[in-house]
């Protein structure tokens, strides 16, 4: 019993010991932390007001790559190779569109139909992807789609929509 006691007496003369160790150890963390902050932010402040990014060229237009499903479980199927040689083929045509592709998009899956009444149901659209694409007008899209990958024939069914985005005053 007498060991038990002392060593919670160790134990509690250990946590009274360390708590000011702590405390000051936090307030010393805040402090340092204030100063570089303020540093930083000095050294951050621009000398000369900030332009404006410039505004982009041309017209927004977005693309929609369609394809059956089952074309995506071939690919979820694909070799790390395999996958890694049809990446390729889409950063090369991203390195060739360059600036004017705005977002190269992602796959997409799992589509749902929303309907005024709120009820759901699953997409029959066989959405595949998207991208968002700058360009100057119809040719220039065109132009920067030719040879892409999505419809370089991995799929026969495979194909690509295009939508010109529309900009509305005040959004």
């Amino acid at each position: 019993m007498a060991k038990q006691v002392k060593k919670a007496a160790k134990k509690t003369a250990k946590k009274v010991a360390k708590k000011p160790i702590k405390k000051a150890a936090k307030k010393t963390a805040k402090k340092s932390a204030k100063k570089s902050a303020k540093k930083s932010a000095k050294k951050s402040a621009p000398k000369k007001a900030a332009r404006p990014a410039p505004a982009q060229k041309g017209r927004r237009f977005l693309i929609i790559y369609h394809a059956p499903i089952e074309s995506m479980e071939q690919t979820a199927n694909m070799t790390p190779e395999q996958q890694a040689q049809g990446m390729a083929m889409w950063n090369a045509w991203a390195k060739r569109v360059g600036s004017k592709l705005h977002d190269l998009g992602a796959p997409l899956i799992n589509g749902k139909r929303l309907r005024a009444n709120g009820s759901t149901s699953p997409s029959t659209k066989d959405v595949a992807g998207y991208s968002l694409l700058q360009a100057e007008d119809w040719d220039d899209v065109m132009d920067l789609l030719e040879g892409h990958p999505h419809v370089s024939g991995w799929h026969p069914e495979a194909s690509i929509e295009i939508h010109e985005t529309m900009e509305l005053p005040g959004m």
